[in-house]
């Protein structure tokens, strides 16, 4: 996803910088969907054989076992993580690197620090309440990066408009 984006960037800053705002948005609209389909289809695999993933990193049934059922998990809502990485990176190609690190520390450091201490509390099995942190910071840091991307976005294309006016 990190690789898609990082070659998608010098397209879409060459064209934000020509004002070229209708190659933006469809260069942003290929990035996001080509990242949600390598996201989904990521998804899929693990969730449909989870052994396998657990098995290329141990021989051990009962460690395979049980980390298939925590993976599930833990990628719960990876899925949705291609909308993460090409908002992230499309907000460095338009020259907002400070949006793009609020949304990648908000992510691991302002959301998921405090679930792995909240979320155990929150169900019975505390180790589960550990691996639920990543799904339920994910799901939040994708709500919240997609919304202000949105802002962001339109804010940066009716500048570019306004300038080729």
């Amino acid at each position: 996803l990190q690789g898609i984006a990082q070659g998608a960037q010098p397209i879409t800053s060459y064209n934000y910088g020509a004002n070229n705002t209708e190659r933006v948005k469809k260069t942003f609209r290929v990035l996001l969907t080509v990242n949600l389909i390598y996201s989904v289809t990521l998804w899929l695999a693990v969730m449909l054989m989870p052994q396998f993933f657990v098995s290329i990193f141990t021989p051990e049934t009962a460690m395979i076992e049980f980390a298939s059922k925590v993976l599930r998990v833990y990628m719960a809502v990876m899925f949705l993580f291609g909308i993460q990485i090409a908002c992230q990176m499309t907000f460095t190609a338009l020259g907002n690197a400070t949006s793009s690190i609020i949304v990648a520390v908000t992510r691991k450091f302002i959301l998921l620090l405090p679930l792995i201490y909240i979320m155990p509390h929150m169900v019975s099995n505390k180790t589960m309440g550990v691996y639920l942190a990543e799904p339920v910071a994910d799901f939040i840091a994708v709500t919240f990066t997609a919304i202000l991307f949105y802002f962001q976005f339109r804010k940066a294309m009716r500048k570019v408009e306004s300038q080729s006016v």
